[in-house]
């Protein structure tokens, strides 16, 4: 399983008036960690589209588990990786870390791999994730 590792300092744009990450930041930088990592095992967006004909991977279910509050100014750590892949969806799971190593937060994200379908009342559809794909993602 590949891990992508991002180091990030929390910025006052994170911040609620106490100083600490509002909460719904930390969904913001999950999205772009799923990103990073795609990217990092040769699946950009443009090459997911490009390669497999998928137009996104929406998000189906999302959550978080908060142990210690990240700070203006705290380094963070977040560690991002697909923990499970099923055959229309997968499991991204994030972990967040201050730079002393005390927990931050936890986090996962069930995606699907979807193309446009017309026929669809949402427009979009799941489809079978190929292996050439989940094969980037193992060492």
């Amino acid at each position: 399983m590949r891990i992508h590792v991002a180091r990030q300092t929390v910025a006052w744009a994170h911040c609620d008036a106490a100083g600490r990450v509002f909460y719904p930041n930390f969904y913001v930088w999950f999205d772009q960690a799923t990103e990073r990592l795609f990217r990092a095992n040769g699946l950009s967006y443009a090459e997911l589209s490009r390669e497999f004909g998928v137009v996104g991977i929406p998000l189906v279910e999302t959550g978080a588990r908060y142990v210690n509050a990240c700070q203006l100014g705290d380094d963070v750590d977040m560690r991002t990786w697909v923990e499970e892949w099923s055959q229309r969806s997968f499991l991204v799971k994030h972990v967040i870390t201050h730079a002393d190593g005390r927990p931050a937060v936890e986090g996962f994200e069930r995606r699907v791999w979807a193309v446009l379908d017309p026929a669809s009342p949402k427009g979009l559809r799941a489809i079978q994730i190929p292996e050439q794909a989940m094969a980037r993602f193992v060492d």
